[in-house]
């Protein structure tokens, strides 16, 4: 395989660039550690990679490579305020990004397990929505509504490795997670109450058997929700670093 070589080569670049930034004088001392701090991160990033790559992504090698090349050659004061300080630095810190979302690129077991990850999350939204036609109560079912778009802008940009599909995520899950503990307790306290069973078989012209299979079908799916969306935040959450 090519690619081991050439991400060796990428942290070697690196390392090299640390080195002239040890030089630098245009840079405030504050940002040049910043930046010798994200670098030396990369680098050891990029090295251990090298050693754990299980597909040949010649590509996506190359395209670091390049990266690494052009901010080493943009190490010098004369290039720096050629650039401007905030493209240098914001460079470094998109290499540092890389160095972190390249795993997901040269290690399919990775990418399977944020796969994993993104289809637990799927599968509690799905839920979610499906709960809030079953719970009667009409303001969830409004909730779901406002909540529909951008949950489902989150699934696109999350099936894309996108960075905003992760922040939607954050947005949108709470409050399925909350409404999930409350159809929890909301259906419960129905069946702890055969007033409230009898009221219901009244109103929804239900027997009262079917009333209490429905609470408990009810239960046990919010239960399943709640567990499917806060595992799925958990994992989307460990696999951060693989969002642009």
């Amino acid at each position: 395989m090519k690619s081991p070589d050439i991400l060796r080569e990428v942290a070697e670049n690196l390392k090299l660039t640390v080195e002239r930034l040890q030089r630098i004088k245009v840079l405030e001392q504050k940002k040049k550690e910043k930046a010798i701090e994200l670098l030396n991160e990369a680098a050891e990033n990029f090295l251990k990679l090298s050693g754990e790559v299980e597909k040949d992504n010649v590509e996506m090698a190359e395209f670091l490579r390049k990266r690494s090349v052009e901010i080493k050659n943009n190490t010098s004061d004369r290039a720096i305020e050629r650039v401007g300080e905030k493209e240098y630095m914001g460079s470094i810190k998109k290499m540092n990004l890389y160095s972190k979302t390249a795993f997901y690129d040269f290690k399919p077991t990775r990418l399977k397990e944020l796969r994993r990850a993104y289809r637990t999350f799927i599968y509690g939204m799905a839920l979610y929505f499906v709960l809030a036609g079953l719970s009667t109560r009409p303001e969830l079912a409004i909730t779901a509504l406002i909540l529909a778009i951008p949950a489902i802008l989150s699934m696109l940009s999350l099936q894309r490795r996108g960075y905003t599909g992760l922040m939607l995520a954050y947005a949108v899950a709470p409050i399925p997670i909350i409404q999930s503990a409350m159809l929890v307790r909301m259906f419960y306290a129905v069946l702890n109450s055969p007033e409230a069973i009898k009221k219901a078989a009244e109103v929804l012209g239900r027997s009262e058997s079917f009333i209490v299979a429905y609470s408990w079908v009810v239960i046990l799916l919010s239960i399943v929700d709640f567990a499917l969306l806060t595992y799925g935040l958990y994992s989307l959450t460990k696999h951060r670093h693989a969002f642009l």
